[in-house]
C-alpha cells in the first residue's frame, strides 16, 4: 500500500520546527536500551525537542501535537519527487532503524506499550500507525492504532476496554522471499504476531518479502498534521528489544 512513510534516501534540510532533528538525536538503542541484542542503531525524527518524553520509570511517552510536522525531505516513490511531512500534512515522532533486514534474516521484535484511557484521534485525512516494518517508503506491515483499538491487518490486538494498562506485543518474523508455485507451496517464511502472548495472526509458510526487498522497523506514532485540539494522541513504549531467533 502506498504510504510514503518513510525517510529512506533523505535530503538534508532545516527542519521546520526543529532544526537538525535527525542528527541531534541520533542515538544507539544499546544506550537506551540495554537488552537489545542486536545492536542497531536506531534515529529519531520529532518535529520538537524534549520528544519523546521519558518518564521516571524509563518509559519513553510519545505525543503528537497540532499542526506540528517535519520538513525533512525523503525520496517518494509515488510521486518519484523529494517531498516532506509537513508538505503532505503528516506528523511524526519515531524512532527507525539505520540498518534493514533482508530475506533470510530472522528477527524477534518485541515491545511494551501504553495507550492512555483518554487516547483519541479524530483525524480523518491519515490513519495513526504506531509501528511500522516498511520497504523505505511504504509500509509492508504495521499497528494501526484508533479509539476502539490497537490493530493489525484489522485484528484487534489491543481493545479499547484495555487501554490503561501496559501490554506486550512480539513479531516473529524470518524474511522470505521464496515464490510459491501454488497456494499449496509452504515456504521457509515466518510470520507470527502476538499481543499479550496471544496469537493474533500468522501467515508463516508463506514469502513475506518482495524480492530483494529490505524491511526497516520503526516505532512511535506516524499520523495527520492537522488533529483537533481535543484529541490525545499519546502511547509509550517501553522494554523495546530487537534480536535473532
Amino acid at each position: 500500500m502506498e504510504r510514503d512513510t518513510g525517510i529512506a534516501d533523505q535530503k538534508p534540510t532545516k527542519s521546520l520546527l526543529y532544526g537538525k532533528a535527525m542528527t541531534a538525536f541520533a542515538l544507539s538503542m544499546v544506550l537506551m536500551f540495554p537488552g537489545l541484542a542486536l545492536g542497531q542503531n536506531f534515529e529519531l525524527n520529532t518535529p520538537r525537542e524534549g520528544a519523546p518524553f521519558q518518564e521516571a520509570d524509563g518509559s519513553h511517552r510519545f505525543h503528537l501535537l497540532p499542526g506540528e510536522c517535519s520538513d525533512q525531505e525523503y525520496f517518494s516513490t509515488e510521486l518519484q519527487a523529494y517531498v516532506s511531512d509537513c508538505a503532505r500534512g503528516r506528523n511524526r515522532i519515531e524512532y527507525y532503524e539505520t540498518t534493514a533486514a533482508s530475506a533470510g534474516d530472522r528477527r524477534l521484535y518485541e515491545w511494551e506499550i501504553f495507550i492512555p484511557e483518554d487516547f483519541s484521534y479524530s483525524a480523518m485525512g491519515a490513519r495513526l500507525t504506531a509501528v511500522q516494518f516498511e520497504t523505505g517508503t511504504d509500509m509492508l506491515y504495521g499497528f494501526e492504532l484508533n479509539n476502539d483499538a490497537l490493530t493489525f491487518r484489522s485484528r484487534d490486538c489491543i481493545p479499547a476496554e484495555e487501554f490503561g494498562q501496559w501490554h506486550s506485543i512480539s513479531v516473529r518474523i524470518q524474511y522470505d522471499s521464496t515464490p510459491r508455485k501454488s497456494l499449496k507451496d509452504q515456504t521457509p517464511g515466518v510470520f507470527v504476531v502476538e499481543c499479550n502472548g496471544a496469537v493474533v495472526a500468522d501467515s508463516s509458510g508463506r514469502p513475506n518479502l518482495a524480492e530483494g526487498g529490505k524491511i526497516q522497523f520503526r516505532y512511535g506514532l506516524f499520523g495527520a498534521m492537522d488533529i483537533s485540539d481535543t484529541d490525545n494522541v499519546a502511547v509509550s513504549y517501553r522494554n523495546v528489544r530487537v534480536s535473532e531467533w
